[in-house]
């Protein structure tokens, strides 16, 4: 009996080991993935970048590519990323940091959950605009999401900006799209539960999205030297707490768009 419940007892340790190992495995594994698939698509965004720089102003407007969508002409910056991946909206990056990623969309917020740029399945997902904005006319409330990451890539910063001095030393976020550029000036700062539905993107009249204003600003846990009225539209970040893990909690970041 004793012998039986030994071995018993060695094959639990022996299944609990496998499974450690493998979940392990399994998460190094989404850490390399994302990491390679980042720095691919870093590389080619920075060449398009650097390219553009060399080009005159004159040659810079030949190379634009327009659009049946919109009389504005796409980005230049963007030619080679949407050759790879058409649902490539804009890019997202704040100095000093490794938030540096291009942002997609889809027709639901559910895909990109689970899909990098290449649309590739990936645990660690991508960046990607809430389906319901629209990149040609932005909306009062523009939404990013993305998966927070241990090693601080994708939005694995966000919760530094719960810190003061944080988002003193990084206030500005910039934002790219296939049409305009923006810096977004950081206002507000805060954890929350889905309870707040933070992440509205109409709003009714004036009044009303006045009151989500102040209450964003009260929910903060941060003071920054913004104004912000109802004239302003704001670009809201969100993550869960946890990476590749899905909870009722959100780290939320937001900012007031201003056009380059």
């Amino acid at each position: 009996m004793k012998k039986k419940a030994s071995k018993l007892l060695t094959l639990v340790y022996l299944a609990v080991f496998l499974f450690s190992a493998v979940s392990l495995a399994k998460y190094l594994y989404t850490y390399y993935e994302t990491s390679k698939s980042l720095k691919e698509v870093q590389a080619i965004y920075e060449a398009t970048l650097i390219a553009m720089k060399e080009l005159s102003a004159d040659q810079m407007s030949e190379n634009q590519i327009s659009e049946d969508v919109s009389t504005l002409p796409i980005r230049p910056q963007f030619h080679d990323l949407l050759a790879i991946n058409s649902h490539i909206v804009g890019w997202i990056s704040v100095d000093g940091t490794k938030l540096n990623n291009p942002i997609l969309q889809a027709d639901n917020n559910d895909y990109y959950l689970t899909h990098n740029y290449k649309d590739q399945q990936s645990r660690a997902g991508s960046v990607f605009m809430d389906y319901r904005n629209n990149i040609i006319d932005m909306d009062k409330n523009t939404i990013l999401y993305g998966h927070a990451m241990k090693n601080n890539t994708m939005f694995g910063s966000l919760k530094n900006y719960l810190k003061q001095d944080y988002a003193d030393e990084h206030p500005i976020l910039y934002l790219d799209t296939l049409y305009e550029g923006y810096d977004i000036e950081v206002f507000a700062a805060y954890e929350t539960t889905i309870d707040f539905y933070y992440i509205e993107t109409h709003f009714t009249d004036k009044e009303a999205y006045q009151q989500f204003l102040k209450e964003i600003q009260e929910r903060s846990a941060i003071q920054m030297d913004v104004d912000i009225s109802p004239e302003d539209k704001i670009l809201t970040l969100s993550t869960c707490k946890d990476a590749v893990m899905s909870d009722d909690h959100r780290f939320v970041v937001q900012g007031k768009l201003v056009k380059r």
